[in-house]
């Protein structure tokens, strides 16, 4: 059977926590700073979730909600857990590693943000970053014996075949090593759980002017040696 008669689902269809990391590139705190003022860098990781049921495969199609104007995509580094941790130092976590994986990151940034909200504290990451078909992810689940740990590793986002992002894994303002044992401090991982681990600049609500994603748009994501993911916007359609 060819590959290209089948679907891919999400290497980990189910895993207990799909865990992203907030702000965890130098370059897109730089170009949220641009626009939102001067940023300094975190001292720890912002460490933010994503509903499971949001996880899709390599080719869905990304479901474009009624609630948002304002769908955004993120390039990231999806690390996926091999053995239960707790309290990991950064030195293991290679050793409770599987693998690796493409995921997109996507956001309706009106409801992240609640722009719907008077109060400038009030956020909704979960929500705004969990509808279905917002975490896209795959082609596979490459494991840790195939790459040279800690080397970087190109990532990218297309457009329509305009790039959007293009940046490498040196980007990351805290690396999979303090990602996965900061996490462990406080929970239990489990074998399959994500960690999303920061996007570089070029999202589309610090452009100017903003490109938020529109319906029929196809989404590219790639990462060297990971593989690449592409998935076409469509609308919501209520019965």
């Amino acid at each position: 059977m060819a590959l290209s008669t089948v679907r891919l689902g999400a290497p980990v269809p189910v895993p207990r926590s799909l865990i992203i990391a907030g702000a965890n590139t130098k370059t897109h705190i730089a170009e949220a700073g641009a626009v939102l003022g001067e940023m300094v860098g975190p001292r720890e990781p912002m460490l933010l979730a994503k509903a499971t049921s949001s996880l899709c495969g390599a080719h869905d199609d990304i479901i474009l909600p009624l609630e948002t104007k304002k769908l955004d995509y993120e390039v990231e580094l999806g690390v996926i857990i091999g053995c239960k941790a707790r309290r990991l130092s950064e030195k293991d976590v290679k050793d409770y590693v599987a693998g690796f994986t493409v995921t997109n990151d996507i956001s309706a940034r009106d409801i992240q943000l609640a722009e719907h909200e008077k109060n400038p504290f009030f956020r909704v990451h979960y929500i705004g970053k969990s509808f279905d078909t917002f975490c896209p992810a795959g082609p596979a689940l490459v494991t840790v014996d195939e790459f040279t740990w800690g080397k970087p590793l190109k990532m990218s986002t297309k457009v329509n075949g305009e790039i959007r992002q293009n940046s490498d894994t040196s980007d990351l303002y805290f690396g999979i090593e303090a990602l996965v044992a900061y996490a462990s401090r406080s929970m239990t991982l489990f074998p399959g759980d994500m960690i999303a681990t920061g996007s570089p600049a070029g999202v589309a609500y610090f452009m100017n002017p903003q490109r938020f994603l529109q319906p029929a748009d196809l989404v590219c994501c790639e990462i060297e040696g990971v593989g690449v993911i592409e998935n076409r916007v469509r609308p919501e359609q209520i019965s």
